[in-house]
Formats: structure tokens, C-alpha cells, sequence
């Protein structure tokens, strides 16, 4: 299965172009809709739930936008990632998030709509990187700061 989500917001591109391509896809498709207002015609799809886990944990391949949130949730929980960045957004923070984390080969960074499609099909013999989440020491930054 091929599982897409938009978190809490909206990310009508992504939504639409996943929809477009379901029918050239052998795969069951999955999308988290958000608040969006476009709803998908070739697959199933929901707005919200309590949790996303159990989709997670049955797709081959998750498709996502570039929240921080979620792309670390998804590497922490090694799944095969092609994530793209929402551009409606005020800032290029998921960009900078993505080719950061695709320069390393933790995740497949889809540039454009126009590319998705390959992204997915890539994606079956695509090896990512095993990511380790960095020891956190903003609290000595803090107290630095502080002192």
C-alpha cells in the first residue's frame, strides 16, 4: 500500500497529483486529505485521525509532505519516504528540511508534482539510509546561553 498524508493542513497539489497518478499505479492508495478541499476520485481517503500509526506500519511506501514533524516521526520509524514540500508555505523550511535529509539518502525528495510518479515507482528499489536520531544537547546550548 501506498499511504499519502498532508497533515493537519492542506496541500491540494500533492492530493491532486496522487489522484492522477493511482490508475498507472499497481498499489492500493491511501490519502490523509487534512483540510484540503479537493477529495480524491481514484482511492480512498479520510481527513483526520487520532493517529496515523497503523497506516504507517501497512504501507510499503509513504508519501508526505515536508513537515518536520512527521519526515522525523517517518525516519524514526524507518519507512521508506518520499516526502515533498508544501510551497503555499510563507517559508522554504521544508525545503531546506528535504535536501538536507535527501543529500544523506534518508528519504526521496519529490522537487515537483511532475515527478512524482517516478519517485513512487523508483521507490521500490530505492535503498535509504538507516537514520539515527542525534543526541540532543539544546539544554547545554541553554544553559550557555544563560550563564
Amino acid at each position: 500500500m501506498i499511504f499519502v498524508t498532508v497533515g493537519t493542513g492542506k496541500f491540494e497539489l500533492l492530493v491532486k497529483e496522487m489522484d492522477k497518478i493511482v490508475p498507472k499505479l499497481k498499489e492500493k492508495v491511501m490519502i490523509q486529505i487534512g483540510k484540503g478541499k479537493y477529495e480524491p476520485k481514484n482511492c480512498e481517503f479520510f481527513r483526520f485521525s487520532r493517529s496515523l500509526e497503523d497506516y504507517y506500519k501497512k504501507a510499503r511506501v509513504i508519501v508526505a509532505h515536508g513537515g518536520a514533524g512527521t519526515t522525523y516521526e517517518l525516519l524514526k520509524m524507518r519507512k521508506k519516504l518520499i516526502s515533498m514540500a508544501n510551497l503555499d508555505r510563507t517559508d522554504t523550511h521544508q525545503q531546506e528540511i528535504l535536501k538536507a535529509l535527501s543529500e544523506e539518502n534518508y528519504l526521496i525528495w519529490c522537487k515537483n508534482s511532475s515527478e512524482l510518479i517516478n519517485c513512487i515507482n523508483n521507490s521500490k528499489k530505492f535503498r535509504l539510509k538507516k537514520y539515527n536520531v542525534p543526541e540532543c544537547k539544546i539544554h547545554e546550548k541553554i544553559k550557555s546561553f544563560l550563564k
